[in-house]
């Protein structure tokens, strides 16, 4: 029985890909600060040892594995890169909680055999290679031997692009292989719901804003803002706050007709609402049919203007994570839509976890 210790513990995708493979294991302690990452955690997984706030950890108890997925709010290209500086009291220098963790566990005589960590790819870029050596080389005092690869979700069946360090460092003398590529058989379209509510349709002042050419010192929203068809094979990165940037996943949806779509020009009028569940959505040079409400309706004002444009559902988010209908039900209902982006978008994609499993010998 593998003995497991999730530090940044989120919603459990580690704990999750080992049930998914079968690895018989046991969950001794994990360390989650956030109350509602913390809750869904007890709902996937049921009641558990949660030490809270690694600052206030004083020792860990014995274990075989573990994990330690630090924040990366202070290096990734998309947060502050404020860095990870012992010290620094940044999040992302929360590592070195770890480092005094780990040093405790070498003098009561219980180093974990192995240790998995997963961090944004820029950790091993020019910025930060300096300061993850250092992680390196204290490892390596320890007597660890260490291994790490950047993973990219879309090669391991996930229809989502989504780079990733990922860092292996065994206490026994193992001589690990990352997984091998695999062959994309899940596209993006097989991961979206067939009926959404409106409220995940997006306004024309937010398609025009997304869609803005103004050159802001070199960057211009408009060039990031690429909407993906339901054709399309691969998602973008999930974030933690889904169709907040232009980055994030919009989805082009198409008319409910045989063609699966109809053009639309300038002042032709439009449904706006679930127009993929309908017929008739564009009514060339005149409106729909007005009701009580206006919200329903959309005319076209410039030929460049996109008609029907979605963010992807927190249900696809998780999806596009590796978690399956059946769990997600556990946690649909129970949290707010910002809450269950954030805890997906903060979360590491289960396929890629479980293929890296499969390499270990337990």
């Amino acid at each position: 029985m593998l003995k497991v210790i999730e530090l940044f513990a989120g919603v459990g995708s580690q704990t999750e890909s080992l049930k998914e493979i079968g690895i018989k294991h046991e969950v001794v302690a994990i360390s989650e600060n956030d109350k509602y990452a913390s809750r869904a955690y007890e709902l996937l997984h049921g009641k558990v040892n949660n030490l809270g706030d690694i600052r206030a950890i004083k020792e860990l108890p014995n274990a075989d594995l573990w994990t330690y997925s630090f924040p990366c709010t202070d290096i990734s290209l998309a947060g502050t890169q404020k860095g990870f500086d012992k010290g620094s009291n940044t999040q992302s220098s929360l590592l070195w909680e770890v480092e005094r963790l780990l040093t405790k566990a070498n003098e009561n005589n219980n180093l974990p055999s192995i240790l998995l960590m997963e961090n944004v790819r820029a950790l091993v870029s020019k910025k930060f290679i300096d300061d993850f050596e250092v992680w390196l080389k204290f490892l390596e005092s320890l007597g660890y031997k260490n291994t790490y690869q950047i993973l990219n979700a879309k090669n391991y069946n996930t229809p989502q692009t989504r780079e990733r360090v990922f860092l292996f460092s065994f206490k026994n003398d193992v001589n690990y292989t990352f997984p091998e590529k695999q062959e994309l058989l899940v596209k993006l379209g097989d991961l979206l719901e067939d009926v959404v509510d409106d409220k995940y349709f997006i306004s024309i002042e937010r398609i025009n804003n997304f869609s803005d050419m103004t050159n802001r010192n070199g960057f211009i929203r408009g060039l990031t803002f690429k909407p993906l068809e339901k054709t399309s094979p691969i998602a973008y990165t999930i974030t933690t706050r889904s169709g907040a940037r232009s980055t994030d996943n919009f989805i082009i949806v198409p008319e409910n007709t045989k063609k699966g779509f109809r053009e639309a020009e300038v002042g032709d009028g439009i449904y706006i609402n679930r127009p993929y569940q309908k017929r008739g959505v564009v009514q060339k040079s005149k409106i729909p049919t007005l009701k009580t409400t206006p919200n329903d309706l959309g005319v076209i004002v410039n030929k460049d203007d996109l008609i029907s444009l979605r963010k992807i559902t927190p249900r696809e988010a998780w999806r596009l994570m590796g978690w399956k209908d059946s769990r997600i039900d556990l946690v649909i209902n129970e949290f707010s839509d910002a809450q269950l982006y954030k805890m997906a978008g903060n979360g590491i994609v289960i396929n890629v976890l479980k293929e890296m499993f499969k390499k270990i010998e337990i």
